[in-house]
């Protein structure tokens, strides 16, 4: 059961909406995250990439030609501009992208989807599809059998609320007609609180 409000950018005062906090707490709790999505997208082939909620930008290290980001946050575009000068930054709402039809190779959100309700997946989904020619990937923090309590505590302190477990994710993407699910790769980033789940999504 996920909450009515799933984006809470401005939960604890704010203070994760700074930059150089934010990636110190990722660093501490999450590391490797952006490293294990990269094993995972290593057999799929693509020149362009757009990153939809690239939030600090460290997407850009999967950049194989072409890469763009977009968020809405003024805070984090920003930072991810300074820091990664070769990618294109913009302030933009994962609903409304402001890119023309297939436009890149693959369209990816990452740790991105628990900001979204589940009635909100299949509408970013179609939208990515729209600026997309052959994947769609959504790579986010899952709810496993048998999560500690620390880890669920962790969980429970994010920004975003609607934590869902693999199952709940194959079936909200199993009902968009504009894509059939290839792949699920899972992986644990340090020190191990997090499992993240990459689904693999091709464009039909």
């Amino acid at each position: 059961m996920t909450e009515r409000i799933a984006d809470r950018k401005m939960r604890f005062g704010g203070i994760l909406e700074n930059p150089y906090i934010s990636q110190w707490q990722r660093d501490l709790l999450d590391g490797g995250r952006v490293e294990g999505l990269c094993r995972a997208l290593s057999p799929y082939p693509y020149e362009s990439l757009l990153d939809v909620g690239c939030g600090l930008g460290e997407g850009a290290i999967l950049q194989r030609g072409l890469y763009a980001g977009i968020d809405n946050s003024a805070p984090r575009v920003s930072f991810a501009s300074g820091k990664y000068r070769e990618a294109a930054f913009v302030i933009a709402d994962a609903l409304r992208l402001p890119f023309g039809e297939k436009t890149f190779d693959m369209v990816m959100m990452v740790d991105a989807s628990h900001h979204l309700l589940d009635e909100q997946i299949a509408p970013a989904v179609r939208e990515m599809v729209r600026v997309g020619r052959k994947h769609i990937v959504l790579s986010d923090p899952v709810i496993v059998p048998g999560q500690s309590r620390l880890s669920a505590f962790f969980y429970s302190l994010d920004r975003g609320a609607c934590f869902r477990t693999v199952e709940q994710m194959k079936s909200l993407l199993g009902a968009i007609p504009a894509v059939k699910l290839k792949d699920i790769r899972e992986f644990r980033t340090t020190p191990g609180l997090y499992v993240h789940a990459a689904f693999i999504l091709e464009i039909i």
